[in-house]
């Protein structure tokens, strides 16, 4: 494992356009120099793969994986752990455009502690960023979970508590978090930086995929069902006064028929949901006492 060393993991589907943004923000506006970039298409059909064949011929692209199949966000992004000999992960998604010196602080602040799990960097809407709206702070927030948008993952860590569940958060929405909580209770933290800043488009891929029901849905669902599978009462209730703003924003958004939608679903999917989280609970255990032993704490 290559220390102080970081991979960054583009997933992508049909996003060419946004997708050349991200990787020339990325060649121009990262100053932390130990890094390579791994794109994992899912079998795109706008001209992405014709277009990232020339972006690593040119050097922007160092790893690039060509599915046959839209395998999904999780399932893409694990394709690129696996290909990963770095120290850190940081997953990246293909709408984003990162602003001078984006990864230098989240890796700092990673190497500060090795039970430092994830960072996530300050993700804002162009809107927001072309209003001023953003601020650069020195705020280091810690968090249960941050935005999989943007988030430095340590590679120990994933090999501890496992990588994204690909198989109950597939195609996505959800994953970052539960791979968060499962973290967290396996005795890792995270931590929300607010020193660097990502700009962050939100979920064209998703929307072309399901249109705005079926993501707002699915969206809702899946942060709700990550909670379930792995939190705890006490950290459950963190997130009432979260979940009670969505839905008050969700009646003057004529969305709360939606909203009530998603966790229908969760109600009917709880006898499964427990069992995941019965599983889930017992590997982060198991990955406590392994890191503890390794690190001989």
């Amino acid at each position: 494992m290559k220390k102080g060393f970081v991979s960054i993991i583009i997933p992508q589907w049909n996003g060419k356009k946004l997708l050349e943004e991200t990787l020339g923000a990325i060649k121009k506006n990262t100053l932390y120099k130990k890094h390579e970039v791994i794109v994992v298409d899912n079998n795109s059909e706008d001209g992405s793969i014709e277009m990232l064949k020339k972006a690593k011929r040119k050097g922007l692209v160092d790893k690039l994986i060509l599915n046959d199949e839209n395998m999904g966000f999780a399932f893409a992004n694990n394709q690129g752990f696996r290909a990963s000999n770095a120290e850190f992960c940081f997953m990246l998604s293909n709408d984003t455009v990162p602003q001078k010196g984006w990864l230098r602080d989240a890796v700092k602040i990673a190497e500060s502690n090795p039970r430092i799990g994830s960072v996530g960097i300050q993700t804002v809407m162009p809107s927001e960023f072309e209003a001023g709206l953003h601020k650069y702070t020195d705020e280091v927030v810690e968090k249960l979970t941050v935005c999989g948008a943007a988030m430095l993952m340590r590679k120990e860590a994933i090999e501890l508590v496992g990588p994204l569940d690909a198989e109950n958060f597939s195609p996505v929405y959800g994953e970052e978090s539960d791979w968060n909580f499962r973290a967290h209770n396996a005795g890792f933290k995270s931590f929300e930086t607010h020193r660097s800043l990502v700009i962050h488009v939100g979920s064209p891929s998703a929307k072309k995929r399901g249109g705005n029901k079926w993501q707002y849905t699915l969206m809702n669902e899946r942060r709700v069902k990550a909670m379930l599978c792995n939190l705890s009462l006490f950290d459950l209730l963190r997130f009432v006064p979260g979940l009670a703003l969505i839905f008050l924003r969700s009646i003057p958004a004529l969305r709360t028929h939606w909203l009530l939608e998603s966790y229908w679903r969760n109600l009917k999917a709880l006898p499964h949901t427990l069992k995941l989280r019965k599983s889930k609970r017992a590997v982060s255990k198991a990955a406590k006492k392994q890191w503890e032993k390794r690190h001989k704490r």
